[in-house]
């Protein structure tokens, strides 16, 4: 039976491209898919057929990766989202896991909703058997319950903003992974798997880009081609600490390195020009380098590592704050990855660095495990899977739905589009 599945990413290609890589497997299958994105994205989606519901009649920007913690901007992700479900009429919505304004007109219209999540569980885990020594190290649970109790404080200021009852800590701690959560990981991967709550579903790899290749990469790819290894860079936000680009830059300016760099996330612009053995791009396809790489190096965003363990390539991280300190302890955990302080690398410290992943073999051959792991899994296809189930009930689900127990005990009832509208265009 054909569904209809709205997707609703934040504006930035690390969330909207692996919703279209779903997305497009479930229209492959016969089902109907639209987006609620930025403009941004206009016509990456209608290249791949794919109809972005507007905003309104006066379209615009919605669903800022900047902002996204931010009730103002929670309210245009609502409005956005109820707009695109009065046209497009969703069996199912699909979110992020940082966007809120998907999952409350989820629970405002009484559609089922999905997170996809990044590549590690960052939420904390609830203990199924206390007898069990506790595996996972404090650093880590004192941060994934700062992460619950920030993100909590954020999502209760915009349910108050759209004139919605407040909730408790453990009923937020549901909310906030929907009524099926798709984490981007395999249970190889991922510590303390069995403790993961029961919304939680391992799928593998969700990463996706346009067939597009980039024939300036192409080319000088070609022509360096006597200089020596490819290192791939994914540069993402630092958030308070600046960004690395002297420490790089100082670091491999005329080495035989070739350096090819994606840096539209990072906080500040490179220096111009860059040294000749440096390709720099605000966005590199990811999949037209890692081929030809050797290494890579990220501040340890979902798509950047993911895509590179995919290729089985050693990692350099170094996380700055959000995802990226749990991914990245994840990579090193299974020893795939040295990780630098961002706070304190140096041009000596990351040469010298970079040159260890690249010359020591176990960070080779623990990447090339994980890429054995994660070619079992077809991510696109069993995210689809799930989210058929969970259009058609959730029957394939184990357990009981999620959301089931959370009607109960949040007292959520049936509403409709019209009471969409006033809970959310009263506010703007």
């Amino acid at each position: 039976m054909a569904s209809r599945f709205l997707f609703c990413p934040l504006a930035s290609p690390g969330h909207v491209f692996p919703m279209i890589g779903i997305s497009l497997e479930l229209a492959r299958r016969g089902h109907s898919v639209a987006f609620a994105t930025g403009t941004p994205f206009r016509d990456i989606l209608r290249e791949q057929g794919i109809r972005r519901v507007s905003r309104g009649p006066c379209d615009g920007d919605s669903f800022q990766l900047e902002t996204w913690w931010k009730p103002t901007s929670v309210a245009l992700q609502a409005a956005h989202v109820l707009h695109a479900a009065s046209e497009f009429r969703p069996d199912v919505i699909i979110g992020g896991q940082l966007a809120y304004g998907p999952m409350l007109m989820g629970e405002i219209l009484d559609l089922p909703v999905a997170i996809l999540g990044f590549a590690t569980h960052l939420l904390p885990k609830p203990r199924r058997d206390t007898n069990q020594p506790d595996e996972h190290p404090v650093e880590a649970q004192e941060r994934a319950t700062w992460r619950l109790e920030s993100m909590s404080e954020s999502l209760q200021a915009a349910r108050s903003l759209l004139h919605l009852p407040p909730l408790s800590q453990e009923q937020a701690a549901d909310f906030l992974l929907g009524d099926l959560f798709l984490l981007q990981s395999v249970p190889d991967l991922e510590p303390g798997v069995g403790d993961l709550p029961s919304a939680v579903h391992c799928v593998g790899s969700c990463v996706w880009e346009p067939a597009v290749p980039d024939e300036d990469l192409a080319k000088w790819l070609d022509s360096t081609g006597r200089l020596g290894p490819v290192v791939y860079m994914q540069h993402g936000r630092l958030f308070h600490l600046g960004n690395l680009w002297p420490a790089v830059t100082e670091g491999l300016s005329g080495s035989n390195i070739r350096l090819v760099a994606s840096t539209g996330r990072m906080d500040g612009k490179p220096a111009e020009p860059p040294p000749f053995n440096f390709f720099v791009r605000d966005h590199v396809p990811q999949g037209q380098v890692l081929p030809h790489a050797t290494a890579v190096v990220s501040t340890a965003n979902t798509t950047a590592v993911l895509g590179s363990l995919s290729f089985g390539l050693p990692l350099l991280l170094l996380p700055g704050g959000g995802e990226q300190l749990e991914v990245a302890a994840m990579c090193e955990r299974v020893g795939a990855a040295l990780t630098l302080d961002p706070k304190s690398v140096t041009p000596e410290t990351f040469r010298a660095s970079l040159r260890e992943i690249d010359v020591n073999p176990r960070f080779r051959a623990s990447a090339r495990q994980v890429q054995s792991c994660l070619s079992k899994v077809q991510g696109h296809l069993l995210a689809a899977d799930l989210l058929e189930s969970l259009a058609e009930g959730g029957t394939a689900l184990k357990g009981p739905r999620p959301a089931d127990d959370f009607h109960r005990r949040t007292g959520r009832r049936n509403r409709s589009i019209a009471d969409g509208n006033v809970v959310v265009t009263s506010l703007l």
